[in-house]
This record gives structure tokens, C-alpha cells and sequence, in this order.
């Protein structure tokens, strides 16, 4: 039911998304600013002071050969695998160099987060006066206005998802490297069930922190969170559900869709993507609450069970009275 009126809502505000898409290019903008002043002179000495240079054209030969047909997928991945690993141990021998990388990188992953996690909450703020009374609101007013809770909202959900986010990525390493090996090309189906469950879980995890925020605003930033999952819990299968599908039908779009248009679709997804989880959370909080909301400019959805309404609990009373 969420991921219904979830997609019911995007299709009646899809310019919200070319806003955020807008966003999006501000944000990798930024950061690749930020990233080329940070690499390029990590770089340069890794160039000067180790092999890595020569195993990175050994990759970039073998791609190369891939592209050309003189090389199969299995022999793009085999070779491709082992020049990467020889690069990164390359790259080791020169330890400052190394941790400069890791710790650039983090800050790097870190900076882009916060900078696109400043339009979390303006969206939630959006999504729910549409839901709510069917007003509309422009992006950039809507930032303007919720500026200091998104800067709020932005850090305290990054000190959250980090820690995360590099358990994540060493887990998909462990197994993509780890089981390579054994199964070769066959990894590739687990790795994508491994991220699919991962993000769906990481997603219910914040699902109804936005929706706290803009409803308890009084409240502490991270107290918001700790109470939120609690309508989290109340509602598993639904978030559940909801993600799994958004996630699944995100891969899918961009794999199907990225060819045949041009890469377009490539570019859109992203920022159909965000909207999707935000509108998600507010969609799962409405239902715990009971609030009805909008569909569309015509359209309200009850979410109170059909027993549970008034009306029909009245009708129902009347009808015994006779």
C-alpha cells in the first residue's frame, strides 16, 4: 500500500524531481571541487613513488580489449580483478600516501552526504504539505525556510550513516573479493541480494526520523530518532515492502533504461529515487498516525481501517438501532 500511494504521489509532482536533480548537480559539483583538491595532489605522488601507474593502464588495457571484443566478461573480470588488486598493493607501499587516500576519500563521501542531505528535509516539508493540504511550496523557498533543521538533520543523520556505510563497503569487499575466487561471475547476483537487503534495512532504520523532525520540531535532533523507530517497528512490513520494491525498481530502470535512452534515464533516476524514499517515510507515518491525506489535487486517501472510521462505525450503530 505505501509503495502504491507512493508512486501515485510522484506522478502528480514530478517537477519536484527535476529540482532535486538540480540539486544533485550542485552537490557532485561541489564535491568533485572539493575531491580534485584533495586527489590530484595525492595522486601525483602515488605516480612518483610507486607501480600503481603501470597495473592502472593494465586495467585500462584490459576494459580496452573488452570494448573491442578480444575480451569475454569472465576474462574482463579475472584479469581485471587481479591488475586492480596488484594496484591497491601497490599503492600500500607508500603508507602516508595510502592513508591520505582513505581519509580523503572519507572526508570526500562524508562532505557529499551532508551537501545533499540539505535537501532531506525541505523535501519531507514539501511531500507533507501535499499530503497534508495539498499545497505547494518551491524547492528553494522550502530550503530557505528549513535551512537551520536541514543543516541539523544533515549531520546528525551522517554521524549515523557512516559508520554504516563503511561496514557496508567492507562487507561487499569481503564478498565480492572473497567469493570471486570460488564462483567467478556468480558473485555478481549475491552481491546485488546482499545490497538490495542492505539498503532496504538501512532505509527503515531512518524511516521515520524526517517525519518526527517535521512533526516534533520542539524536540532534539536525535531524540526525534530514538522515538521514531518506534512507529518504525509498528509498521515493519509496510517499510519493508515499500523499500524492497523502490530499491528493486531503481536497479531495474537504470539497468534496462540507461541504453535505450541515451543514458538519460541514468541521470533522472536518482532524483525520482530520493523522492520516492522521502515520500515513503511520510506516506508510512501517515499510516501509523491514522491521518488521511492527498493523492492528487482530487483524490484523499483515509487511512484509518474501514471498521475503525466514524462514519461507517455510525452507520453501522444506526443500522442495529433498526
Amino acid at each position: 500500500m505505501e509503495f502504491k500511494h507512493t508512486i501515485s504521489i510522484l506522478f502528480s509532482n514530478m517537477g519536484y524531481t527535476l529540482k532535486l536533480f538540480v540539486w544533485i548537480l550542485i552537490s557532485l559539483a561541489l564535491t568533485v571541487a572539493v575531491g580534485c583538491a584533495i586527489m590530484i595532489p595525492l595522486g601525483k605522488v602515488i605516480a612518483a613513488t610507486t607501480e600503481a601507474p603501470v597495473y592502472f593502464g593494465e586495467i585500462v588495457a584490459h576494459f580496452n580489449g573488452f570494448l573491442d571484443g578480444d575480451l569475454p566478461v569472465r576474462g574482463l573480470l579475472q584479469q581485471g580483478t587481479d591488475a586492480l588488486e596488484n594496484m591497491l598493493l601497490s599503492v600500500t607501499t607508500n603508507k602516508g600516501a595510502t592513508c591520505g587516500i582513505v581519509f580523503g576519500g572519507l572526508f570526500i563521501y562524508a562532505f557529499y552526504c551532508f551537501v545533499f542531505g540539505l535537501s532531506y528535509f525541505p523535501t519531507a516539508d514539501i511531500i507533507n504539505k501535499l499530503m497534508g493540504s495539498n499545497l505547494r511550496i518551491g524547492f528553494a523557498n522550502s530550503m530557505a525556510m528549513n535551512i537551520k533543521n536541514a543543516a541539523k538533520y544533515s549531520i546528525a543523520r551522517l554521524s549515523v550513516s557512516l559508520p554504516i556505510d563503511i561496514i557496508f563497503f567492507a562487507i561487499m569487499a569481503l564478498v565480492i573479493f572473497g567469493l570471486f575466487q570460488v564462483i567467478y561471475v556468480f558473485v555478481l547476483p549475491i552481491a546485488l541480494a546482499v545490497a538490495l537487503l542492505f539498503c532496504t534495512l538501512r532505509a527503515m532504520l531512518f524511516a521515520g526520523w524526517l517525519p518526527r523532525m517535521v512533526y516534533h520540531p520542539e524536540e532534539r535532533v536525535y531524540v526525534n530518532f530514538l522515538r521514531s523507530l518506534i512507529y518504525v517497528k509498528s509498521n515493519f512490513g509496510g517499510y519493508f515492502k515499500a523499500y524492497l520494491l523502490t530499491f528493486f525498481c531503481a536497479y531495474i530502470l537504470g539497468v534496462t533504461c540507461s541504453l535505450p535512452t541515451g543514458g538519460i534515464m541514468t541521470i533522472l533516476i536518482p532524483a525520482i529515487y530520493f523522492f520516492l524514499l522521502r515520500t515513503v517515510e511520510l506516506v508510512g507515518y501517515y499510516k501509523v498516525k491514522g491521518y488521511n491525506f492527498y493523492v492528487d489535487a482530487n483524490n484523499v486517501i483515509n487511512m484509518v481501517e474501514y471498521g475503525y472510521r466514524p462514519d461507517n462505525q455510525e452507520e453501522y450503530e444506526s443500522g442495529e438501532d433498526k
